[in-house]
């Protein structure tokens, strides 16, 4: 537990100098992590509609049961992500006017900029101003990536294999930014 301890005193020194003096950078991090968990529910919930749709139209009502038509093809799977990573975008968007604050808090009281940028490191005012915002940037492009994936792997293992599409990799490449048909 000791060295458990003092590496999470060494974490929280690091970040204390990286944010402006009287921001709390646990504050910051805590409402990234309720943006960021907001984030995952909503896609969650929005793929499972998605998807569970896209199921749905590869069976037909016959004879008072659902019956799979082996013809149909999944729909593709970049157009089941629509929307569902709004939530964990904005959260990413949002922390530009974080770093804009950051920085802004020198301007305002006893506007300490002046201080700021006589210190001998000149990158000191940059690192409190930007470092927590990129790391939540950072947690959200993550987090998306990690969604995109784990939807990927769910499509591949429930979709019947007869109703995939031909170029299923493509989906992927095309679902994280990729140009393709």
């Amino acid at each position: 537990m000791a060295v458990n301890d003092r590496k999470q005193r060494g974490l929280s020194r690091w970040l204390d100098r990286r944010v402006p003096p009287g921001v709390s950078w646990r504050t910051e991090l805590a409402w990234g992590g309720r943006v960021l968990g907001l984030g995952v529910l909503w896609s969650a919930m929005t793929f499972g509609n998605h998807f569970h749709s896209a199921l749905r139209e590869l069976r037909k009502w016959t004879a008072g049961r659902w019956v799979l038509v082996e013809s149909r093809t999944i729909t593709a799977f970049p157009h089941l992500l629509e929307h569902t990573m709004a939530v964990l975008l904005l959260g990413v968007l949002l922390t530009v006017p974080l770093a804009c604050w950051h920085y802004a808090y020198y301007h305002l009281g006893s506007r300490s900029i002046y201080v700021m940028r006589r210190l001998p490191d000149r990158w000191t005012l940059w690192r409190q101003c930007l470092t927590v915002p990129l790391l939540l940037a950072a947690a959200g492009l993550l987090t998306m990536l990690a969604l995109i994936f784990l939807y990927f792997l769910l499509f591949l293992w429930i979709t019947p294999e007869q109703c995939l599409p031909t170029r299923i990799w493509r989906q992927l490449v095309n679902a994280l930014g990729g140009v393709g048909q």
